[in-house]
């Protein structure tokens, strides 16, 4: 049995273990069974496959691509094993948001230039389709930006609703420089978020920026130190996991809808979407206002939304409230 142990600390202290189990034997089959029996995280087996690595931990998926030796490029297998990930999340009842990674620390580097050579670009354009809808995906999208995120890879970033990028990392359409161009509608997304003048920028000169001037352009939900972007991206998504879900990717395509698909057929589509989740959201509405009159949620707190018991690193976002009295009689 062959295990991948990775423990990722963020800024708070946050410990991600992470497990995963490759290709268990029947031998192995005993000992998995009394593991289990003993308490351990909430983190359920991954589902590994040849280039990328999917991991639950309760309604958080992560998606992580592993070609370290090429900084995770794609190339065709990796694109339609990244497809087929995604369209399981879509699928996946529990999971409520999809943290992109990259393993080794590089995001992604794009496309396997090796292999375009070989097979040509149109094949791993065909490959890539999954990643031009726009959004991504109806339920919440977190890029965890470490190192080189360049060509298509930054694209990828892009496509993501949120980025949580490492300060150091670098990004980029370094595929200016081959003739290539954006593929997964890079440009467009890149306007909708820093606008036009600062977009161009990037888009003809190719030059590449730091973590740090990405978040300064606004491409950053939260910028952090080397080395913790995915326990960060894990700590958000797992904050996002906490609301009802329906309004949340209600609001979500709204504002997708409103700068990426004006009056195209994907806006018909999204407009489906979010007409099916309103009876739920409804639902959902019903019972936040009985929570409201409880006193859950009053005064713009954030914390004990759900019967979900608060990690350390959730207290740091909780707000206390102070009550300031006067004394009137104190007053001349």
């Amino acid at each position: 049995m062959r295990m991948l142990i990775k423990k990722v600390a963020s800024a708070s202290n946050l410990s991600f273990i992470r497990l995963s189990a490759i290709r268990l034997s029947s031998s192995d089959a005993k000992a998995k069974s009394q593991d289990k029996e003993s308490p351990k995280p909430e983190l359920e087996e991954a589902a590994v496959k040849k280039n990328i690595v999917v991991e639950k931990y309760g309604g958080v998926m992560t998606l992580n691509i592993d070609r370290q030796t090429t900084r995770n490029s794609l190339d065709e297998p990796t694109l339609r094993e990244m497809a087929a990930a995604i369209d399981a999340f879509d699928k996946d009842a529990e999971a409520k948001v999809l943290v992109f990674n990259g393993e080794g620390g590089s995001f992604c580097s794009g496309f396997d230039m090796d292999e375009m050579n070989e097979k040509g670009y149109y094949t791993l354009k065909d490959a890539a389709s999954r990643l031009l809808r726009r959004p991504l995906c109806d339920k919440p999208t977190i890029a965890a930006v470490t190192g080189f995120a360049v060509a298509e890879g930054f694209e990828l970033a892009l496509a993501c609703d949120l980025r949580v990028i490492e300060d150091t990392a670098v990004m980029g359409f370094l595929g200016r420089r081959f003739g290539v161009p954006s593929t997964l509608y890079g440009g467009r997304r890149l306007t909708s978020l820093i606008g036009l003048s600062q977009a161009l920028d990037l888009l003809m000169t190719g030059r590449l920026i730091s973590g740090t001037e990405a978040h300064q352009k606004g491409l950053a939900a939260k910028v952090t130190a080397t080395g913790t972007a995915l326990g960060e991206s894990i700590k958000l998504a797992k904050s996002i996991t906490k609301f009802p879900q329906n309004a949340l990717m209600m609001d979500k395509l709204a504002a997708v809808n409103s700068q990426l698909n004006p009056n195209s057929e994907e806006s018909m589509r999204d407009e489906a979407v979010m007409q099916s989740l309103l009876g739920a959201a409804l639902e959902d509405l019903k019972e936040g206002v009985k929570k409201f009159q409880d006193g859950v949620g009053k005064h713009g707190k954030f914390h004990n939304l759900t019967e979900v018991s608060l990690e350390d690193w959730e207290l740091e976002n909780t707000v206390e409230e102070t009550v300031v009295t006067h004394d009137t009689d104190k007053k001349k």
